[in-house]
């Protein structure tokens, strides 16, 4: 940002000029939230970075999250490792040399989970974490990113090959088919079942108030217990009955003969490799 711009970007912020904590900040013109806060003084790191000619006012701070401002504050903060294709410029001896992007794989990492989802979304073929890497993120986390890029995989997103991709990439086709439909998980037995035909239902939970229903045109993606998505099915209907009159089709050892189960009937529609 040129100095001129800067001051510009500044003005904005002059009435946070008091607040030496982060303030929400909503601006109505650019429809963003930010969390403002000035230093006290120059901090420490950036007395050390600053240059001699600098004349910004680096007590400013402007951040996207809560998250980031008060690591910040409090000299702490996220570190999240992981490997993917990244967009990075390349090193030149002439400092006034035109640079363009260029894409590499390695191992990089964000202080941030949104911009690890982002790398994921840029580069779902090629963004993995690492063994010895897993404890840097939550069960929680972990099972949001491998759903995430299974299904991105699933409906053929690629990694983005240019910083400008084509419109197409936000057009997907086999998300037009397959989006907003519920996935399930289930064991490798029940999938052998399925696609072997021996059983043409799921097994729920019964409880107080539920009601049978036939369905039309609702449909569900079953995936085995890694979110490999494995087959597209049509529910026919839901109905109560009785544990004895399937488990010549399906043993559960908690359930007695008279225990009511929900049954949930469903066609094949495709199977996926």
């Amino acid at each position: 940002m040129e100095k001129i711009d800067y001051k510009e970007f500044e003005k904005r912020y002059d009435k946070f000029k008091k607040n030496n904590l982060p303030r929400d900040f909503w601006d109505e013109e650019r429809q963003t939230l930010e969390f403002v806060y000035y230093d006290t003084e120059i901090n420490q790191l950036n007395k050390i970075f600053m240059q001699p000619d600098e004349e910004f006012d680096r007590r400013l701070h402007v951040e996207r999250s809560l998250t980031e401002a008060l690591s910040d504050i409090a000299y702490t903060g996220f570190y999240y490792p992981y490997t993917c294709k990244y967009f990075t410029l390349p090193r030149v001896d002439d400092k006034n040399a035109k640079r363009d992007y260029i894409i590499e794989l390695g191992h990089t990492h964000n202080h941030d989970f949104d911009s690890v989802v982002q790398s994921l979304y840029d580069f779902p073929e090629s963004f993995k974490i690492e063994d010895d890497e897993l404890v840097y993120y939550s069960k929680q986390e972990l099972e949001y990113l491998r759903r995430v890029q299974k299904y991105l995989l699933f409906i053929g997103l690629k990694d983005l090959d240019s910083r400008k991709p084509k419109v197409d990439r936000f057009r997907n086709k086999r998300h037009a088919k397959y989006g907003g439909i519920p996935i399930h998980c289930y064991n490798e037995e029940s999938l052998k079942d399925f696609l072997s035909g021996k059983r043409n239902f799921t097994v729920g939970k019964w409880y107080e108030g539920f009601e049978n229903r036939e369905y039309e045109d609702y449909y569900m993606l079953f995936a085995d217990m890694e979110d490999n998505i494995k087959m597209y099915v049509k529910l026919i209907k839901k109905q109560e009955d009785r544990y004895d009159s399937i488990k010549d089709k399906f043993q559960d050892e908690t359930l007695k003969d008279e225990d009511k189960v929900i049954i949930t009937y469903f066609e094949i529609m495709e199977i996926f490799d």
